[in-house]
């Protein structure tokens, strides 16, 4: 990696330009959907180092369908999380804003509904999105664009009324370990096998059941039809 010192009028002449051809591309694009609308798909992992992909040279864990995507793709090695904290972060990534310009600033706050989204904006293009997995909002079914929600929560009121844990429910399942991991009320009461292995456990559901596999089934399903 290089690295350049630009001066002040370098660095604003660079910026403007790149601000142009933002703006060059967005109308193409705008112009583009028009005729042929691409189809979008973002796949977001929550608290999944980079480093924990073959894509980025880790040869213990195996991701080779991510990997595929990388190399179709363009791998990025300079991209950074704007904030350390999941909804924030998540904030970020559906508005384009930094934490202090959107206002979320925990995992327990919400997002106000004049700040435009990314699928406020495809909606407005005729596009149909949905989101699939864990958003942890405040509230749980909040509205920032997507034309409908199946959701899998862990923490805060979500876990008690998402999609998954009614699944759970309709099948007489607790995912107990998750529970004890996610709550306070129930951590305090853990065996001690738990803190021997700092919450690392073998799930209690089988596989089939795991929120894991809920998740990506749901959302093969929905990217088939």
């Amino acid at each position: 990696m290089s690295t350049h010192n630009y001066s002040r009028r370098d660095f604003l002449k660079t910026t403007s330009m790149q601000l142009g051809t933002l703006a060059l591309a967005g109308n193409l694009f705008a112009q583009n959907i028009k005729s042929k609308p691409p189809n979008i798909l973002i796949i977001h992992v929550d608290e999944n180092r980079y480093d924990c992909l073959g894509a980025y040279d880790n040869g213990d864990i195996k991701t080779p369908h991510i990997d595929q995507l990388a190399t179709d793709g363009v791998r990025y090695v300079n991209s950074y999380c704007p904030f350390p904290v999941c909804t924030p972060s998540r904030y970020s990534l559906l508005t384009g804003q930094y934490v202090h310009q959107h206002g979320g600033l925990d995992n327990h706050s919400t997002l106000a509904s004049k700040i435009d989204t990314f699928p406020k904006i495809l909606r407005a293009f005729g596009y149909k999105t949905k989101a699939v997995g864990k958003m942890h909002f405040t509230p749980t079914y909040l509205d920032v664009g997507f034309d409908e929600m199946i959701l899998c929560e862990q923490n805060g009121p979500g876990r008690w009324d998402d999609d998954y844990h009614r699944y759970l429910m309709k099948h007489d399942l607790v995912d107990r370990n998750d529970l004890e991991d996610q709550r306070s009320e129930y951590r305090r009461h853990a065996p001690s096998k738990y803190w021997d292995t700092c919450g690392a456990l073998v799930s209690n559901l089988p596989e089939k059941h795991h929120s894991t596999t809920w998740i990506a089934e749901k959302a093969i399903a929905d990217l088939k039809t």
